[in-house]
């Protein structure tokens, strides 16, 4: 792909780039929805990467050629507007950015293209954002760090973008390391990486071809309920900053001014927080069994007290329960649609996926595709 993203620019542009930049997808093998809340999460970036030739012009227009979805912008960077393509307003959320660090902005040519599933919850719009990024700062000399890059994109998303998450995505595409998971408290934002090597065992991802969007979804929605119960929370005891900075019993405390409703999201977190922790320990003596069981009650809370998942989503994970060998599964990323991942023995994989995906396809009407990942590097800057 990285010969076929220069041959692309250089038919597009008339000459040879500068800067490649390779920016992988990620997997969230545990720790959904907490990565706003301050909690826990344990991704891992994936070998399903976004692939981006770079130069500079001698103007003050920065052009993009997005070559899966064959389409063109070009960007006035005197004068950055919101247009009605959101893959364009991530880009151009990021421009603004730059200069809001004082960073001139110089006109470039730009072509990508990517083997991420859109809106497969992969996070195929975080590798847009980071590749991006680290792109338009090799070619400006900037030298952003990598968590200087994550805030600029978490900063766009919200105040740009209007996408109210946190930061889980951008951090696994900027911070994988190949056969590693990384454990990161995202309330102080310090992490570990563990080895992720699942001997004998498959991560398997089966996409249910619904597709999301979180400025659309009720992705925000979650996003807002959870600061209605931090503020309650914290009118009874102010040094809760999060969700995460609770426990059970203060949410069940009868006298909090929280609705049953409200309880139920803030129990997801904090059950998920301890999931996560329980994961990560099992994960180090290669307990699978254990793994499996965590996935399946991760999404029995997002199911159910969460309330992200949706009837294509719980029915490939019930059809993943006919299986001894699939140990565990549950929906991954933002949900309302995307992908679920599941931990299956290797050498009946490719019979048991098939198996459900012909079910599946048979019940909703919809063709799921699957596919298998592993652990990889996170995004990479090529100096040409």
């Amino acid at each position: 792909m990285i010969d076929q993203v220069k041959e692309s620019f250089k038919l597009l542009y008339g000459r040879d780039a500068e800067i490649l930049v390779k920016a992988p997808g990620r997997i969230n093998l545990i720790g959904e929805h907490t990565d706003y809340n301050g909690g826990l999460v344990l991704p891992a970036a994936i070998d399903r990467c976004m692939y981006f030739a770079f130069a500079s012009n001698e103007s003050q227009v920065g052009n993009v050629y997005a070559k899966d979805i064959d389409e063109s912008i070009s960007i006035n960077l005197n004068s950055l507007q919101k247009t009605e393509s959101t893959w364009s307003n991530y880009l151009i959320g990021l421009l603004l950015e730059f200069q809001s660090k004082g960073i001139s902005l110089k006109g470039f040519d730009c072509a990508f293209m990517s083997d991420i599933p859109i809106g497969a919850g992969v996070s195929s719009s975080s590798a847009l954002e980071c590749g991006f990024a680290m792109g338009i700062d090799a070619l400006l000399g900037s030298r952003l760090d990598r968590w200087q890059i994550i805030e600029m994109s978490h900063h766009s998303n919200h105040n740009f973008m209007q996408i109210y998450g946190g930061i889980l995505d951008q951090f696994s595409s900027l911070f994988g390391k190949v056969c590693k998971c990384m454990l990161m408290d995202c309330s102080d934002r310090s992490f570990e990486y563990h080895d992720l090597n699942l001997e004998g065992y498959k991560i398997v991802l089966i996409n249910t071809n619904v597709k999301h969007e979180h400025t659309t979804s009720g992705y925000n929605d979650r996003a807002h309920e959870c600061k209605v119960i931090v503020s309650k929370l914290a009118d009874r005891n102010p040094k809760i900053k999060f969700i995460s900075d609770a426990d059970l019993s203060m949410i069940e405390d009868s006298d909090n001014g929280l609705s049953e409703k409200l309880k139920r999201r803030a129990k997801y977190i904090i059950e998920e927080n301890e999931r996560v922790v329980q994961f990560a320990d099992a994960l180090k003596i290669n307990d699978v069994n254990r793994l499996g069981e965590l996935l399946y009650a991760s999404h029995h809370g997002l199911r159910y007290d969460y309330e992200v998942s949706c009837s294509e989503l719980d029915l490939l994970i019930e059809l993943t329960r006919k299986y001894e060998a699939v140990k565990g599964a549950r929906l991954m990323g933002g949900g309302f649609g995307g992908c679920i991942i599941g931990i299956v023995e290797e050498d009946k994989t490719d019979l048991i996926v098939n198996s459900i995906m012909k079910e599946y396809q048979v019940k909703t009407g919809i063709k799921p595709e699957s596919f298998f990942v592993n652990a990889s590097d996170g995004a990479e800057v090529f100096v040409l």
